[in-house]
């Protein structure tokens, strides 16, 4: 087995290599755009994530109802589902249709929806994808190289990797990024907001 601090050193040369990758990546600023758009405009922001991407999911809508950066008001933004949500659409429906169900009741024209998954074949994700659009929603996908979703939304943040947890590492740091600016930009105009970090 490869020591420890081997596996380490590995690790560390990717996460170099798709931080690189990102500076050139011009999906990162359009899902800000877009995202940014819809806070200003009073629509809503929602996102879920399939197993350790729910994390993730649940980073990008906490960031956003609370803050990243720059006290401000907070933007109207929510994680599918809750707990009684999950189960009760789960029990009812189907594992696919928990974040569906969602999407179909509380989406419109001009909201965003934002689909983590680390395989691109989560089916949940995709329904809500799918869902989303016909509701009018713009959708946005963090996902690999790998699987359908991102084939199924409008702005695909694609990295060219398949270890699940270098995609949710990288996912992360790329939510982060989208936070920042969009918070950025939302808050330029509000004579309230201050930086704090």
């Amino acid at each position: 087995m490869e020591p420890f601090e081997k596996r380490m050193e590995r690790k560390i040369i990717q996460v170099k290599e798709y931080l690189t990758y990102l500076k050139n990546m011009p999906q990162i600023e359009q899902a800000a755009e877009v995202i940014a758009t819809a806070f200003e405009t009073g629509h809503l922001l929602a996102s879920a994530g399939n197993g350790g991407s729910a994390s993730n999911a649940d980073q990008l809508i906490g960031e956003f109802i609370g803050r990243l950066n720059i006290n401000r008001k907070p933007f109207g933004a929510v994680s599918f589902p809750g707990p009684a949500g999950f189960t009760a659409v789960g029990n009812d429906f189907g594992y696919d249709q928990v974040f569906a169900r969602q999407a179909k009741a509380l989406l419109q024209k001009g909201d965003v929806f934002v689909g983590y998954s680390t395989s691109g074949n989560s089916a949940n994700v995709i329904e809500a994808v799918r869902a989303a659009r016909e509701k009018g929603a713009t959708t946005i996908a963090l996902c690999g190289t790998e699987g359908q979703l991102r084939h199924e939304v409008d702005i695909a943040l694609v990295i060219p990797m398949t270890d699940p947890q270098m995609m949710e590492e990288t996912h992360l740091f790329i939510t982060h990024m989208i936070c920042d600016l969009v918070e950025t930009r939302v808050s330029k105009n509000d004579p309230e907001a201050f930086r704090v970090h």
